[in-house]
């Protein structure tokens, strides 16, 4: 009896897509929790941004504060 063993790591391509379709919520560069502006996926934590096509609409994220 053999048995596959299945990865547990995902390509970068799931990952986005992950992403693109909100089955994700995770920055792809710090982990944080991504938010969704105006059609753009941002990151309030590293300023990470990803939009679809090549225009990328002027946004303003909130500053992330440290706690204490």
């Amino acid at each position: 009896m053999s048995t596959a063993v299945t990865p547990l790591a995902r390509t970068l391509d799931q990952e986005l897509l992950a992403l693109a379709r909100g089955a994700s919520l995770e920055c792809l560069c710090c982990g944080e929790f991504v938010m969704r502006l105006r059609g753009v996926l941002a990151c309030p934590e590293c300023r990470a941004l990803l939009a679809d096509g090549k225009e990328v609409p002027e946004i303003v994220l909130p500053r992330v504060s440290a706690a204490g």
